[in-house]
């Protein structure tokens, strides 16, 4: 008797007549599709009994999420999210430090007989990784995570809307009638991000029709130290910034600290923006004002665009996408006392 061949992806793209792309951000949960268009993707599914899973091999994979370093709740939401989003999708997820990221380790894992490695999330790689050409050489599906930059950067990415969303935070800070306003950002450390958020802050004080004044710029790592230490040259100035907007939450929770050490209230004598929302934002005291990244979402949308080149293998085109933050006003921003 012979067996009934499992239904592939283009067996469901048939049955529901869409394009196998379309089945596959189905499958990945993208939401460029169409409530009707979804439906029938399902319906087929559901008729042909499609498993991703089983349609894919024979033995179960797992996606790698590769990071610099753990140590970062930024770092930790995101783990979480690519987590969530794979276990959808019938996936395990391995992590690994970038430097223990090696071409022998990856080939070893693309090995049949092993618990197979289907693809690789690069968490923030620096510009020129080589993790990323080592990646393309071995054939590996990839996808990098708020990569430092995506000019020329060979595999999909995803990243936050960095520009727009420091522009909404300085420009809340003006609208409350700031004129005296500082960033501390990180243009040496993440030159992508650093660079677009200061971007956005020179752009809001010139329509504003204020200068940037070189004092009251500073260049951090977006540690909670460095915030601390920058934040407290800045607030040392013979005139202090009435209002600090930081490249980070950690270094929105360091100039927290160092106002405390010099008896200045929050917001009362000092307004502070941070950015991304981590969860200790919404607990500090006074709640953070900050923008948000949605961390969750982006995860999920990596995991997928990952997926989507197991299910197309070889038609994946570089895409770098951007996802909309968002301006989260709480108790850290007021109107100057001054």
């Amino acid at each position: 008797m012979t067996a009934t061949p499992r239904p592939k992806i283009a067996d469901v793209a048939a049955a529901a007549g869409v394009s196998v792309p379309t089945v596959s951000k189905v499958l990945n949960g993208r939401i460029h599709v169409s409530a009707a268009t979804r439906a029938k993707v399902q319906q087929a599914l559901e008729e042909l009994d499609y498993s991703k899973r089983a349609a894919a091999a024979s033995q179960p994979g797992f996606l790698q999420l590769v990071v610099n370093n753990f140590d970062s709740p930024w770092v930790l939401e995101t783990m979480a999210g690519v987590e969530a989003a794979a276990d959808r999708l019938g996936y395990a997820v391995a992590y690994a430090r970038a430097e223990h990221a090696t071409v022998e380790r990856w080939r070893k894992l693309r090995e049949p007989s092993v618990n197979r490695l289907d693809g690789v999330l690069l968490l923030a790689p620096r510009k020129g990784s080589s993790l990323v050409t080592t990646l393309r050489t071995l054939k590996i599906p990839a996808v990098a995570i708020d990569p430092e930059g995506t000019e020329g950067l060979p595999i999909p990415s995803v990243s936050p809307a960095s520009f727009s969303g420091a522009l909404a935070a300085v420009s809340h800070l003006l609208g409350q009638g700031h004129r005296r306003i500082a960033i501390i950002t990180g243009r040496k450390h993440s030159p992508g991000h650093g660079r677009a958020r200061y971007a956005a802050y020179a752009a809001a004080l010139h329509e504003a029709g204020l200068p940037v004044l070189p004092e009251l710029v500073k260049d951090g790592d977006f540690s909670i130290e460095s915030g601390m230490r920058l934040g407290g040259e800045l607030l040392d100035l013979p005139e202090p910034p009435t209002a600090i907007f930081t490249g980070s939450d950690l270094q929105a929770l360091g100039v927290m600290n160092a106002a405390g050490q010099r008896s200045l209230h929050v917001p009362k004598d000092l307004s502070i923006v941070g950015f991304d929302d981590i969860a200790q934002a919404a607990l500090t005291s006074p709640p953070l004002t900050t923008v948000r990244q949605p961390l969750a979402q982006l995860a999920s949308m990596a995991v997928g665009m990952l997926t989507e080149q197991q299910d197309l293998p070889g038609a994946a085109v570089p895409t770098a996408l951007e996802v909309a933050t968002e301006l989260v006003v709480r108790g850290t921003t007021a109107p100057p006392a001054r």
